[in-house]
């Protein structure tokens, strides 16, 4: 029976053996600023943040079975030993930004005045984000990698802070939770994806500003500014130095100190640059990359991240030369360097803007191709129009682009690149000007328009041969450009053909149906001569023999009916404008004399005399 039971029983080495812990992973400020994006707070929309929180939270605990039960409430907390997924992360999280949203609601409806309750309830819901952001904490230090772990600890400790801040007690506490929060941001803004230091970046600068504000309320109430000791960190530094260590060294240390461009290498030296144009060689790299393995991914969105670093390095270059503008590190060639740097990031941003352009207006270009097929145009002219509309506006803003590279290369560039920059941007600006005319062409032809769409299919004919010759008087001659542009002379000479024949036959329609509506229009009767030749009527002709009623009776002409319409005269008739300058005689002779009224006391003796 032991034995039995020996085998139908685990054993105790079996019973003690630990499963292993999964390992999970959340991007805490990535999903936050997304999320605050897509939801209303890009127009300071906290109710409908707030809104979108609380439905995110019911389908997160309803997905994780977590609910706290369908008739009594029954509170579910989530242990360390629970979190196998990052929607186990999630839900503190979504907590911490419902609770924090609700705040910066009732302040933004009390901006004017808010009472005591309503400042009571906004501390309140400012503490309880916090004790969610620090669960998160406390589950991410258990159970998420180091990361995790450290966005984690950053977000608890601004939101911390926040809420001393909102309280306006122990600003000294609030000033190292700040302190604190900076110090782990600052370390993740130099590790990471491009995504992941960007996030941060925005997060830092938030708490940045917090922190400068306990600070002067700190020293505006006669408060020191706490020193924090060197070992703030300790509890988290060795995850710190393990999120460093696995960063991934750049196969191309020169992509971390400078930026080619055109052939041209821009030095820096200064190390506030150097994180920013890391995160620019690897987005040109991965957008080569995508060019020559997948283009129809390239063309979904490879641009917009490119743009937003180049945007990013832009602000940066610019708070740098204006901040220090005579410091030690800014004295003699580091400032030339960092100009140069920043008008070669000026030009290489538009660059990528008018690649991107360019793509959307490929995308659009083909669709609009359907558009010009005579059963869909006849069918749907509106839709053409719009089409082409659309086409219009990315070309004027290739156009712009294209000024703005050609004004920088005029201004700001010297030598051979200047000129060769020059002489394409001027290029592309004719040929943004011809396909323009093409479009703008097609709208009006489309709105039935025919001689306006003709003068500009002639127009954008003699842009296109005008680029077509700015193209090749270039440097660098580009063949394919060259190829478009005869392409397109070709369509826009077709497409006018079309235009003149469109027009002639409105004209020739419109001409018949005036002569048409005319042609019906007399005084006298609607039969034809020729009619009234073969018509004749007994009236007409009494004085001739023959017969005017047929064999039956039935063919009389005896009179026509309705009869003939006749001339007559009427009387003249003058102007109402004349009356004003026609004098008329006096007939003061003519009209009778009122005799003078008598008094009573001479009516008496001369009432008899009549």
């Amino acid at each position: 029976m032991e034995q039995q039971a020996d085998h139908g029983q685990p054993t105790e080495t079996e019973q003690q053996e630990p499963t292993p812990q999964v390992i999970v992973s959340l991007d805490v400020f990535q999903s936050i600023r997304q999320a605050q994006a897509q939801h209303g707070l890009r127009h300071s929309d906290f109710k409908r943040y707030r809104q979108y929180c609380t439905r995110k939270l019911q389908r997160t605990r309803k997905a994780l079975k977590l609910t706290h039960g369908r008739g009594k409430f029954q509170a579910r907390i989530i242990e360390a030993d629970m979190v196998t997924d990052s929607k186990h992360l999630s839900l503190p999280l979504i907590s911490a930004e419902r609770a924090w949203s609700l705040a910066k609601e009732l302040e933004t409806q009390n901006q004017e005045g808010i009472s005591s309750h309503k400042r009571q309830h906004q501390v309140r819901r400012f503490s309880k984000a916090a004790q969610w952001a620090s669960e998160l904490a406390r589950l991410a230090g258990a159970t998420a990698d180091n990361r995790t772990h450290l966005e984690a600890e950053a977000y608890a400790a601004s939101l911390g802070g926040l809420a001393l801040q909102y309280k306006g007690k122990d600003m000294a506490t609030a000033v190292a939770k700040f302190s604190r929060a900076e110090a782990i941001l600052q370390h993740l803004c130099e590790v990471g994806t491009y995504e992941q230091q960007s996030a941060c970046r925005q997060q830092l600068e938030d708490v940045q500003g917090s922190l400068r504000f306990v600070k002067y309320e700190l020293g505006r109430k006669g408060g020191h500014e706490p020193k924090l000791p060197a070992s703030h960190l300790d509890d988290i530094q060795a995850k710190l130095d393990s999120v460093a260590a696995e960063q991934p060294a750049p196969d191309n240390a020169s992509n971390m100190t400078s930026l080619t461009w055109r052939g041209i290498s821009y030095h820096v030296r200064n190390m506030r640059i150097r994180a920013n144009l890391q995160q620019v060689a690897e987005l040109s790299q991965q957008h080569q990359d995508g060019m020559q393995i997948d283009q129809a991914a390239h063309e979904a969105g490879q641009h917009d991240a490119l743009i937003g670093a180049l945007n990013e390095t832009k602000a940066s270059l610019g708070t740098v030369l204006k901040t220090a503008p005579g410091g030690a590190d800014m004295a003699g060639a580091d400032r030339d360097d960092l100009e140069q740097l920043e008008r070669a990031v000026r030009g290489r941003l538009l660059e990528v803007q008018i690649l991107k352009l360019y793509v959307q207006c490929r995308a659009s270009e083909s669709q609009f191709d359907a558009y010009l097929d005579v059963a869909n145009t006849a069918a749907r002219p509106k839709e053409q129009s719009s089409k082409a509309e659309s086409l219009v506006r990315l070309y004027d803003s290739i156009a712009s682009a294209a000024e703005a590279l050609g004004k920088l290369a005029g201004e700001e560039l010297r030598g051979a690149q200047a000129e060769l920059l020059e002489e394409e941007a001027a290029a592309k600006v004719i040929e943004c000007k011809a396909r323009r005319c093409f479009y703008v062409a097609h709208a009006y032809l489309a709105s039935g328009k025919q001689l306006e769409a003709h003068a500009l299919f002639g127009r954008a004919a003699q842009h296109a041969k005008l680029a077509a010759k700015h193209h090749q008087d270039c440097t660098h001659v580009d063949e394919q450009a060259v190829q478009h542009m005869e392409l397109l002379g070709q369509q826009a000479a077709a497409w006018q053909c079309v235009a003149h024949a469109e027009s002639a036959a409105a004209e020739q329609e419109s001409h018949e149906s005036v002569t048409q509506a005319t042609s019906s229009l007399s005084l006298q009767q609607k039969a034809t001569e020729q009619h009234r030749q073969q018509q004749q009527y007994m009236l007409d002709n009494l004085d001739k023999w023959g017969s005017f009623v047929g064999v039956s009776g039935k063919d009389a002409h005896l009179t026509p009916v309705p009869p003939a319409l006749q001339q007559i005269a009427i009387r003249p008739f003058m102007l109402d404008n004349a009356l004003s300058y026609l004098a008329a005689p006096s007939i003061d002779h003519r009209v009778a004399k009122q005799e003078q009224p008598k008094s009573a006391f001479a009516k008496l003796f001369t009432w008899n005399k009549k």
